[in-house]
């Protein structure tokens, strides 16, 4: 079989392998499906909105009915002694006039059922992340094994030109010790990529399951464009509509209402009370009687001990806290949210200069190994250019994930991760037409 011929059948499988893998979008919504704390934070919101109808039931009637049977004995003097037995029923219904404390604990209940569905998605926003951080820690580990093999076969093959260098008189003892001082970097770096490669996946398959299989490598040309460019709307997102921000904002919503049930302790209760036992129930009578009552009963609280004051004062401290705490949600948001605004602007331009630099390493690496066979370099000088080559291929690995995690991590400050967010920028990273990120420079190197 031909190269040619070689190379269009290898190039046929990895085209074939690569339209079955998994892109972030399908790993994403495999990791929210398996999530255990996602789950429980649905489940969270699921009895958060049973606070409703609880706050409601305590403004609706209650009614309420028993059966008794009761014994009787009647010792009255110069009167014969009675003694008979009872049984039968009685209904009883209350309905709250005025409850200043129910009404209050009702109105709260949108805040907290609020504050749970904020809860929920933040979760739900930070199971994305984690799950792209993994997926993307998987291609960059996939990326560094590739460079470290590369890196790895390189410094053998400079190795061997060595020992045919010195057999012949042409390299020194110094040239041999250089050498092996990089292949024995370039081994530990080579086994650092493979456990990496091992925790990475471990990890991924923690996240979305054992059966993920190959994934979509990242094409050139690191995280997708900014929209908005600026800082400042982001910013202004950040503190308007983050998680942490809203839900702090209910927080103190909900301590605010606390504060108004604590003093509406001091407040009087009116309720309307009705009570029906029909004949024959045990009500203390000689003969079947039937007995309806109804009252309108008004409770003050005239002296609690300095018990109200106490929870008027606890539930004013939580408040200020719960004021506090939110102060300081906007300005953490403010602030990592220019920081991943910094990251991504900064990751952009440092993907674009290192992928200048592998290049202009490369060609320094060649001209080098010219030049080494001309005369005019010598094998040290081959050394240092190929391990400047590789570095700086690691440098370029890492700024490139690191760029399109920053990106994702600016979207969460935001509040804007979630699965359509996720959906958009896969369609963007995972172009159907794109190579295979660690391809770029391997197809090119020594």
């Amino acid at each position: 079989m031909s190269r040619a011929a070689r190379f269009m059948l290898l190039a046929a499988s990895l085209l074939m392998g690569t339209a079955h893998a998994a892109d972030l979008l399908s790993v994403v919504s495999g990791a929210l499906e398996r999530d255990p704390a996602l789950a429980a934070s649905r489940d969270a919101t699921r009895a958060a909105a049973q606070a409703a109808p609880k706050a409601r039931a305590a403004l609706l009637p209650r009614v309420s009915g028993g059966w008794g049977r009761a014994y009787n004995g009647i010792v009255t003097e110069d009167f014969p002694t009675q003694h008979y037995w009872q049984s039968g029923w009685t209904i009883g219904l209350t309905q709250p006039v005025f409850n200043w404390a129910n009404w209050t604990a009702y109105r709260q209940t949108d805040y907290v059922v609020a504050r749970a569905r904020l809860q929920a998605a933040s979760a739900q926003q930070d199971a994305i992340l984690s799950a792209a951080q993994a997926y993307f820690d998987v291609l960059a580990a996939a990326d560094e094994v590739a460079r470290a093999t590369d890196y790895l076969h390189a410094l053998d093959t400079h190795m061997a030109l060595l020992a045919r260098a010195k057999t012949a008189g042409e390299a020194t003892l110094v040239d041999v010790r250089d050498g092996e001082s990089s292949r024995a970097q370039a081994q530990l770096q080579w086994l650092d990529a493979q456990t990496q490669a091992r925790l990475a996946n471990s990890a991924l398959s923690r996240l979305a399951g054992p059966d993920v299989g190959p994934l979509a490598a990242l094409p050139p040309g690191g995280a997708p464009q900014l929209a908005p460019l600026a800082v400042e709307p982001w910013v202004t997102q950040a503190q308007a509509h983050g998680y942490g921000v809203q839900i702090g904002e209910m927080a103190l919503q909900i301590a605010r209402f606390d504060t108004e049930k604590a003093r509406a302790a001091r407040y009087p209760s009116v309720d309307l009370q009705v009570t029906h036992t029909p004949a024959g129930a045990a009500g203390g009578y000689s003969r079947p009687t039937t007995t309806t009552t109804g009252m309108l009963s008004v409770t003050i609280p005239l002296y609690s001990g300095g018990e109200i004051s106490a929870k008027v004062d606890e539930a004013n401290a939580l408040a200020d806290k719960a004021r506090d705490e939110l102060d300081a949600a906007v300005r953490d948001a403010g602030a990592n949210a220019r920081d991943a605004w910094l990251r991504v602007n900064s990751g952009g331009m440092r993907v674009s200069a290192l992928d200048d630099v592998v290049r202009r390493a490369q060609s320094a690496l060649e001209a080098t190994r010219i030049g080494q066979r001309a005369g005019s370099r010598t094998t040290y000088d081959v050394l240092r250019a190929t391990d400047a080559f590789y570095a700086s291929r690691r440098d370029l690995i890492r700024a490139r994930y690191d760029t399109v995690l920053a990106t994702l991590k600016l979207l969460a400050q935001a509040s804007m991760l979630d699965l359509d967010e996720v959906g958009r920028l896969n369609a963007q990273l995972f172009a159907p037409d794109s190579a295979p990120s660690h391809t770029s420079y391997a197809s090119r190197a020594p």
